[in-house]
């Protein structure tokens, strides 16, 4: 193996890890990269990189378990930083697929009440069948059919642009 391919290999990993990132345009172009941990009604606060087992790359403060004598539980990395952006700075867009990789989607209040009622009735459902209002199995298959229709009314919106696939994926 070449000398200037073995020096290589640390930066073509990392680059590989620092693509795995999402990232935000904002209203300038740019790209801001990050994964949301925190969001407010107006900023987002994003952690870069990559941050395993407190570890610096100085190795200070390393732990390597050689209880099964594995090296593969050496994580020598650790470059993640976070920073607090206001949602302003980000189109609506933009805010609404920060919010869904967070796992708070911004859905149309359309689609929030066709979830909340497709949930409620088949709750009734399962209630009516403890109480022995109707059978189990006639239960199960009228929280299948509902569970059925709901989501094609999600994909339908996805469709139609109404709600973002980042959103749908949050959503169920």
């Amino acid at each position: 193996m070449k000398v200037e391919s073995i020096l290589s290999f640390p930066f073509l990993m990392l680059s590989a890890i620092a693509g795995a990132q999402p990232g935000y345009t904002n209203h300038a172009g740019n790209v801001v990269a990050g994964w949301p941990v925190k969001l407010t009604q107006k900023e987002v606060t994003l952690v870069e990189g990559v941050a395993t087992n407190g570890c610096q790359l100085t190795t200070n403060d390393c732990r390597l378990t050689t209880s099964d004598n594995n090296f593969s539980t050496f994580q020598p990395f650790n470059f993640s930083t976070t920073n607090t952006y206001p949602l302003s700075i980000f189109p609506a867009s933009e805010q609404r697929r920060i919010a869904a990789d967070f796992g708070q989607p911004r859905v149309p209040v359309a689609v929030k009440r066709a979830i909340a009622g497709a949930e409620k009735a088949m709750a009734r459902s399962r209630k009516r069948a403890e109480k022995g209002l109707c059978t189990k199995e006639e239960s199960e298959a009228f929280c299948a059919k509902s569970e059925a229709a709901l989501k094609s009314y999600l994909d339908k919106q996805v469709k139609e642009g109404v709600i973002t696939p980042a959103e749908r994926k949050a959503l169920r």
